[in-house]
């Protein structure tokens, strides 16, 4: 299968996915995420503003700004596919752009460097438990990954993880994958393939 074939199918069945399931397994999913070592010893926490059916952020954001944390959110550039983080304190801070997707005002935000980000946490449809993904199909993450040194967290449900995800030389794994009903050490599993 390819992957826009798998991206596909994972679409389809992610928009399948009932309410009350959607948000009981992103509380779940929220509840291990907050626990975390690298959560609880991160600063500032570099993460997207979901929308269904992707994993729920909005708990976790509120959840990250109660306990004093840095909360930084992408904007992307269409014309070179880059990301720029900026920090928010309010989701009043927001405009919705292209596609409805939320991303930070930059008048009223400040941006943040890369490299002051302790933990990214990176979006996708499809996850190997080696940590290689099938993201929406810009590159933006894939592009932004490759001058990243912090830790990498990725939140989906379980059906989202599969055996094997094909990727190229170029493509940067994650270290962790947080879902429903499991934490999945990536890195370690990388570690034991090699």
């Amino acid at each position: 299968m390819t992957k826009k074939e798998e991206r596909d199918k994972m679409k389809a069945h992610l928009s399948s996915l009932k309410e009350e399931l959607y948000r009981a397994y992103s509380n779940e999913i929220e509840q291990k995420f907050l626990m975390e070592e690298s959560v609880v010893n991160a600063s500032i926490i570099g993460i997207t503003i979901s929308s269904f059916p992707e994993v729920n952020t909005e708990g976790i954001i509120q959840s990250l700004w109660k306990q004093g944390k840095t909360v930084v959110v992408p904007k992307c550039t269409p014309r070179d596919r880059s990301m720029t983080f900026y920090k928010i304190e309010s989701y009043k801070q927001l405009e919705t752009v292209y596609m409805q997707l939320l991303e930070p005002n930059p008048n009223v935000t400040s941006a943040i460097a890369p490299s002051d980000i302790d933990l990214l946490v990176v979006p996708g449809i499809v996850y190997s438990k080696t940590g290689f993904r099938i993201g929406y199909g810009g590159g933006y993450f894939d592009r932004f990954l490759t001058n990243f040194n912090g830790n990498t967290i990725s939140l989906a449900f379980d059906f989202q993880v599969v055996e094997v995800v094909e990727h190229e030389i170029f493509d940067l794994p994650i270290d962790k994958i947080i879902t429903n009903n499991a934490i999945i050490p990536c890195k370690g599993n990388r570690d034991k393939d090699e």
